[in-house]
């Protein structure tokens, strides 16, 4: 190798003060691309800076010749070179393999530190080296990192090799102002199968020892949708995701909106090198997921990337863990097991280590099967014992290599701050039906959460009290020492983590933002209670929406409550028996609703207009013909028209509060009436806006603007009969319609 050219890079140093030790100015090492600026470097020939992507993984790299680079300065005490490279798809068909050399040079000769090769008929993609030289800590010396072709060689040209990234990392000196982030999400994980959370079997060890056992596990945490691409939206953005979604839903959207700043970019901004790497292929860089990852990889949209379990994941993430692992950085990893099929390399002929006596037909790969209506089990109770036991073996194995993702954190993990949880759950027939998407029961949307963060969060607590995975992104950016602005609908979890305050009291809303009419959740204090808005006129698109419309119709109630400290499995609905307790309840759903559902809204509270089974009748006469209307929670016996400017109804007056929504842009009230049982009923029985008595008289449009949902209003004879008031919907930007996302959710086949 040659010493004697050299090229210092004309830009400005970017990474003097990274260079500067505690004292004396000795170097702390480095980190490339990021710190390209220093002039301890030098190159043969010019590098160049590029966004580079091998095998799905894109990667901020430096591209150079063979002859690669040399860095000449002090070795840090307890010294190692860590090496991320590839080769770009042109350059990597001319060469048949690859050698990657370090050598090390303190003025007693060059030496050969490190050799790694890669032969040319390998899959392409990324791949790590590292060297120890400790034995050079505190000496002056130069570095040199330079690669060569082996073999036979096609084509002329040296071609160009991607380092990414290449740190000389320094035993670490002092704690850190502020912790590294690591959140772990595990796709489809339930909370109940886990060693932490009491379940039977031991299918979390490392889980329990490493996480549990030196941190806090949370008890009632929930998602805010019971399938990935809106939870992670919650997650990702600290925002309810209906208020982000597309309005045509379901519409696929489901992208991060632009104007709304993710968890990854809150921390980048913050300093944090950031790195995502998921093994879900919905989550992509069209629909936002990659925005703050400077590294980021996804799989491709093939049902085979659902078969990539979490050794793939892992084995990605440990190479940028041990480059980046002195410096503040917030690394996401997103495994995809136990996400259906439940498959792995432990599960040997479709038979599960938990249950290796099974004799029947039924593999991992039919769950989809038993999803969309197209598979039944053959003999029902022992089958579903063997499904159970497949999925506890996918959980038992991404457990596994979380363990050996902590332990790739090292001494890092004393200053880190690490986050475990889950999009969502898994139904296993609980409730008759399979995976997950449709319904709001615990199963798929109570989910775990487990938080270590040594001296910091204490070792073995349970903390009790309502949470929600929005919750996530205020807390961490506190963490890191920034703050979200007041309209995040999450809270900082911190100060009740740590013991320094009290969990706030907070409902956790859900919605299932899937094919079909609308269902919605409320959780708080241990009781829960849902809505299915059965009265939306739906009509599936294909066979499996159909599928999925029968069994919700024959599974969902109008109105559910549930004691979840005594009837956990949520078997015995209480709604019909304690309508006072779904009432308590009910104002958490209809006030997001109404907040991300912007038109004019008619409501009737629960008994507000006289006695159950009373009917009340009328008409509401606007400035301009609606557009149309849409049900909410309204009975099969109840009757709704529109006849030009004029809206006529005739609604059974219930227990269960209930209402429609004008669409189009109607105006103001210019005349109505209103009945019951057939007696008129005086003007002020009907309520404008936030509550005002309507004077029998037109009312302009802004006499209905409300600013949230209209206070209840007691019942009786001067009790509101009606609310007529305005919502403007969510001020949060909106996704529009991803094609992208689309594809990939047909290609796994969601979407037919």
């Amino acid at each position: 190798m040659t010493w004697s050219r050299r090229w210092t890079p004309p830009f400005v140093l970017l990474a003097a003060a990274s260079l500067a030790a505690c004292g004396g100015g000795e170097p702390e090492g480095f980190l490339l691309p990021a710190d390209l600026g220093a002039a301890s470097f030098s190159f043969p020939r010019p590098p160049r800076r590029a966004e580079i992507e091998i095998d799905q993984e894109r990667r901020p790299a430096l591209l150079t010749p063979p002859s690669g680079f040399r860095w000449r300065g002090r070795v840090p005490e307890g010294a190692r070179l860590v090496a991320g490279y590839g080769v770009p798809a042109a350059a990597w068909r001319r060469g048949a393999g690859l050698e990657v050399l370090v050598e090390i040079d303190d003025g007693s000769g060059r030496e050969l530190v490190e050799v790694a090769r890669s032969a040319g008929g390998e899959p392409q993609r990324w791949s790590a080296l590292t060297a120890d030289l400790s034995r050079w800590g505190g000496r002056e010396a130069t570095l040199a990192l330079r690669a060569r072709w082996t073999g036979r060689r096609r084509g002329r040209g040296e071609g160009l090799i991607a380092w990414a990234p290449v740190a000389l990392t320094a035993a670490p000196r002092r704690a850190p102002a502020r912790p590294n982030v690591v959140l772990i999400l595990i796709d489809t994980l339930r909370r109940d199968r886990l060693t932490p959370y009491g379940y039977r079997r031991d299918t979390s060890p490392e889980i329990q020892r490493r996480l549990a056992g030196r941190g806090t596990v949370v008890e009632e945490a929930y998602a805010q949708a019971p399938w990935t691409l809106p939870s992670l939206m919650a997650l990702m953005a600290g925002r309810y995701p209906g208020e982000m979604a597309h309005e045509d839903l379901p519409g696929f959207a489901f992208a991060l909106p632009a104007g709304i700043p993710t968890l990854a970019e809150r921390l980048r901004a913050l300093g944090y090198r950031t790195a995502g790497f998921y093994a879900n292929p919905t989550l992509h860089t069209g629909n936002g997921f990659a925005r703050g990852f400077e590294t980021f990889y996804t799989p491709p949209p093939t049902l085979e990337s659902m078969r990539r379990h979490a050794d793939d994941v892992t084995g990605r993430a440990l190479p940028w863990l041990a480059a980046h692992r002195d410096r503040p950085f917030f690394l996401y990893v997103h495994y995809i097991d136990p996400h259906d099929p439940y498959d792995n390399p432990d599960v040997v002929g479709g038979r599960s280590p938990f249950d290796p006596g099974y004799s029947g037909v039924v593999g991992g790969d039919w769950i989809h099967g038993f999803y969309t209506g197209q598979l039944q089990l053959r003999d029902p109770a022992r089958d579903l014992v063997h499904v159970n036991a497949l999925y506890d073996s996918e959980v038992r194995y991404v457990d596994r290599f979380v363990g050996r993702l902590l332990e790739g954190l090292g001494p890092a993990l004393a200053d880190t701050l690490v986050v475990l949880t889950a999009d969502h759950g898994e139904e296993l027939l609980d409730h008759g039906g399979w995976k997950h998407g449709q319904t709001l029961y615990d199963e798929q949307i109570r989910v775990p959460l487990i938080v270590r963060w040594d001296g910091r969060v204490p070792a073995g607590k349970r903390l009790r009290g309502t949470v929600r995975l929005l919750d996530l992104l205020p807390t961490l950016v506190g963490a890191a020492g920034g703050k979200v602005e007041p309209e995040s609908d999450g809270v900082d979890l911190l100060p009740a983590l740590t013991g320094r305050g009290r969990l706030p009291r907070r409902p956790a809303f859900a919605q299932h933002l899937s094919s079909g009419p609308w269902r919605a959740a409320a959780v708080l204090d241990g009781e829960k209670a849902i809505f299915f808005n059965a009265a939306q006129p739906f009509v599936p698109a294909d066979e499996v929406q159909a599928h999925f419309w029968r069994l919700d119709l024959a599974r969902f109630a109008r109105a559910e409550l549930y004691d979840l400290a005594r009837d956990p499995q949520e078997r015995r609905n209480l709604a019909a028996a304690e309508p006072a307790r779904v009432a308590a309840l009910a104002p958490v759903v209809h006030r997001q609703l109404a907040h991300q559902t912007a038109g004019v809204w008619l409501w009737l509270p629960a008994a507000g207009a006289g006695p159950a089974g009373a009917r009340l009748g009328g008409s509401i006469r606007f400035e301009r013909p609606p557009e149309g209307w849409a049900p909410y929670l309204l009975a099969p016996q109840d009757r709704v028209e529109i006849a030009g400017d004029t809206l006529r109804f005739d609604l059974a007056v219930e227990s269960l509060a209930k209402g429609l929504l004008v669409r189009g842009a109607p105006g103001g009230l210019r005349a109505a009436a209103l009945a019951l049982d057939g007696q008129s009923l005086p003007p002020a029985r009907l309520r404008l806006g936030p509550g005002r008595p309507w004077r029998d008289g037109p009312a302009p449009a802004a006499a209905l603007d409300a600013a949230g949902w209209p206070p209840g209003d007691a019942p009786g004879a001067g009790g509101a009969a009606l609310h007529l008031w305005r919502s403007r919907g969510a001020p949060a930007p909106r996704g529009a319609h991803d094609p992208e996302t689309e594809r990939r959710l047909r290609a796994l086949g969601y979407i037919q």
